[in-house]
């Protein structure tokens, strides 16, 4: 299973940014590998929440997946789980820590397994895990932008 882990500080309550980044309907302000979310429950999100994505991975693979909200401890942590059509799977946790000063460290680990087991696993090695590091950069560089009164400067697709 690939493993990609990111952390930045932005300078705003935890709360706030948790309220941001759990609300379904504003992914596609921040996230760039997220094209649509759809099929969205009540709100907010709870434990045992569920919806549909679809995500680019590696800068131009469309990917349908299905998530659950599988912990949720508002204002600090959520982790999802997903799974894909031929075997994928994804667990995403993010962790928002107050710190000095009203600022917070945003933390976000996602583990992810590529359907085509050993061809999938090299392709990933090869192609998307270097994409998908970028695309977690830049999402949290958006987060990061907007949230401290700014607009995403990164195109989407």
């Amino acid at each position: 299973m690939a493993h990609i882990a990111r952390t930045i500080e932005i300078d705003r309550p935890p709360e706030e940014i948790f309220d941001y980044i759990t609300d379904l309907d504003r992914l596609t302000e921040w996230a760039t590998m997220v094209k649509e979310t759809r099929d969205l429950g009540e709100r907010p999100i709870k434990q045992g929440t569920t919806f549909s994505q679809t995500v680019k991975a590696a800068g131009s693979v469309d990917i349908d997946c299905d998530w659950q909200v599988k912990q949720l401890e508002r204002p600090r942590h959520v982790h999802y789980e997903a799974t894909a059509p031929g075997g994928g799977e994804m667990q995403m946790s993010q962790t928002v820590t107050l710190l000095d000063g009203g600022r917070s460290r945003v933390e976000i680990d996602l583990d992810y397994e590529v359907p085509g087991g050993i061809l999938g696993q090299i392709a990933d090695k090869l192609v998307f895990e270097g994409q998908n590091e970028k695309e977690a950069d830049a999402s949290l560089a958006n987060l990061k932008r907007i949230l401290e009164g700014g607009e995403s400067d990164t195109p989407r697709q």
